[in-house]
């Protein structure tokens, strides 16, 4: 029985099941800034072959971006390595290693210049800011909506 999904396990399947280079974009970004930004690592085990593959190679691809601590990289690199195919798949023909290594169908490369802009220190703190911000209205009790 697999066990429940996390809600980034669930927007990750949505990327998976539509395809890494044909998934939504809003989508897409919604799913890097999870795992460069949040706290949670997936599950790789929720995931049946061969979205485990793809979903692998999605993380192990997007957890290499210079965005996220270190600490944060390797738990996360280590989580997917259980489930890493222990050979490649040569058959798939890629030039991204990774999408070799994981036997992945499509890879994420053409489609990470639209994931460019979240990946600043700029953005970054402008993330933490507005986070801030909607923590002080909360704690004010003015909706997030409203100004104070």
């Amino acid at each position: 029985m697999t066990a429940r999904k996390s809600e980034f396990e669930k927007l990750l399947g949505r990327v998976v099941s539509q395809g890494v280079a044909r998934a939504d974009s809003g989508l897409l970004r919604e799913v890097a800034e999870k795992l460069w930004y949040g706290r949670s690592v997936p599950n790789l085990s929720k995931f049946p072959e061969p979205e485990r593959r793809e979903a692998g190679y999605l993380l192990d691809r997007l957890a290499r971006v210079n965005v996220m601590a270190v600490a944060r990289k390797q738990k996360v690199l280590a989580a997917l390595t259980p489930y890493k195919p222990s050979t490649p798949d040569l058959q798939v023909g890629h030039r991204d290693v990774l999408a070799v290594t994981w036997g992945a169908r499509e890879e994420l490369t053409p489609r990470m210049a639209e994931l460019l802009p979240y990946q600043t220190r700029t953005y970054e703190a402008e993330r933490k800011a507005h986070a801030k911000r909607l923590r002080a209205q909360a704690a004010k009790g003015v909706s997030p909506g409203k100004k104070p």
